[in-house]
């Protein structure tokens, strides 16, 4: 055929021979349309930034991420058994950095630092007992691995007998030529957290009333003589001492009684205590006094007197029927500025008439108990015992006789003396040249006296 330019349009028999050929692919027994990669759509990332706007290094790793995933869905056993062997590397190699392989165990390191570590500084303050802290025990809490040696942190316990203190220490161990761990060094490596586990002793308590009463005095503002000078080596007693462990605090109340002579200041402070955790010592927060604890009274003069006959002075010839009996007076309370008193009396009243000469008893002495009186102060004046301080009793009014007694304590040359004056008066008829008139009998009995 002549190649005219013209594209000659095939026969009818030609095409059918054309469809009948079986295709190169077809030949070789392959699909070849299988083997042909479409062109993948750009994947977008995950939020949902735009292809244009992920940056070539982002795109780099994207495809070797894709083509580790190829990777590893070709060869899922070589894969796995790499991945493992990694996870196993890195796994010894934290293990040997972390001390653990061959390290010494928990145990053993509690231990050492329970022998080892050393106290915390702690200084007993004014509320404390002086006492040594020792370590008790101990709580591991992490492992490093510093210039080929391991470092564990451990909490340390240490106590005494009222006081608890947890530290933070670091052990140092390295291992010796033969591979066995040795401990280095033992320290604290930080501030100690302390804890009370008794209250404030009763001897600190004592021991520390002076500052009560400064703190006392502090929280009043008074401008008077201070409380610690006027309580100075006064008596204490301790009425309520309450110790809150939970909020580590400590509630007091003293009492306070301070003598001279007869006279007493008398008061109670109560006084509030919290413990410092981080000093380890118990501090005074505040004090108070009760009302009237600068008023001097008193006090020391309540109670029971038993006498001893000493004397009698009468008009008349002597009856010393009170003689080898027991005066007994009681005090039972005293006013507001001591200047009245009331109470019993139990003595020997002299109901009769004098006698002619002086009688070791005579009818009509009898002894009577229970009587109550009423005191008052007496001036220095009106006071025939010439005391520091004096009261006159008087009894209920008798048809047999009266009785009245004269109190007195403390004196110039003696601040210690009691003594008591009981003086009994009776009236009786009597008759002279057969004109009767009364005739009336005074005895007046001394005592000296002394606390029952």
């Amino acid at each position: 055929m002549q190649d005219n330019g013209k594209t000659t349009p095939p026969k009818t028999d030609d095409a059918q021979r054309t469809q009948g050929r079986p295709s190169p692919a077809a030949v070789d027994g392959r699909d070849r349309t299988a083997t042909q990669v479409a062109p993948a759509p750009s994947a977008a990332p995950a939020d949902g930034t735009p292809d244009a706007a992920v940056t070539p290094l982002a795109r780099t790793a994207r495809a070797w991420a894709r083509s580790a995933w190829d990777a590893m869905r070709h060869h899922r056993a070589a894969t796995a058994a790499v991945l493992l062997a990694v996870a196993l590397c890195v796994a010894a190699a934290v293990a040997i950095s972390l001390g653990l392989l061959g390290g010494p165990d928990d145990a053993r390191v509690e231990r050492d630092a329970v022998a080892h570590a050393p106290a915390p500084d702690w200084s007993a303050g004014a509320f404390d007992v002086a006492e040594d802290l020792a370590a008790t025990g101990a709580k591991v809490r992490g492992r490093s691995s510093v210039a080929g040696k391991l470092v564990v942190r451990a909490d340390v316990t240490f106590q005494s007998g009222r006081v608890r203190a947890t530290a933070p220490a670091s052990l140092t161990y390295e291992r010796d030529a033969d591979g066995t761990w040795r401990l280095d060094v033992c320290r604290l490596d930080g501030a100690a957290s302390f804890a009370a586990t008794r209250g404030v002793s009763r001897a600190r308590i004592r021991a520390g009333v002076g500052a009560l009463l400064a703190k006392a005095d502090a929280s009043s503002g008074s401008g008077k003589k201070s409380l610690a000078t006027l309580y100075q080596d006064a008596d204490v007693t301790i009425k309520k001492s309450t110790f809150d462990r939970k909020r580590q605090q400590q509630d007091v109340r003293i009492h306070l009684v301070r003598r001279r002579g007869y006279q007493a200041l008398e008061c109670d402070v109560d006084a509030h205590f919290s413990f410092a955790a981080a000093s380890g010592s118990w501090e005074l927060r505040k004090a108070s006094a009760s009302k009237g604890a600068r008023r001097a009274s008193l006090s020391p003069v309540v109670g029971t007197w038993t006498g001893t006959f000493q004397s009698q002075e009468t008009s008349g010839a002597r009856c010393f029927g009170a003689q080898g009996q027991t005066l007994s007076i009681t005090i039972d309370a005293l006013s507001n500025g001591s200047r009245r008193m009331t109470g019993t009396l139990g003595c020997v009243a002299h109901y009769h008439a004098a006698p002619e000469q002086d009688a070791d008893a005579s009818d009509g002495d009898e002894a009577i108990s229970g009587v109550t009186f009423e005191g008052k102060r007496l001036d220095p004046a009106d006071d025939p015992t010439h005391s520091t301080y004096a009261f006159e009793l008087t009894t209920p009014e008798d048809a047999r006789g009266t009785i009245s007694v004269v109190v007195g304590f403390g004196a110039a040359d003696d601040a210690d003396r009691a003594i008591a004056r009981v003086t009994c008066s009776h009236t009786s008829k009597e008759s002279f040249l057969l004109i009767p008139y009364d005739a009336t009998a005074m005895y007046t009995d001394t005592f000296t006296l002394q606390r029952q």
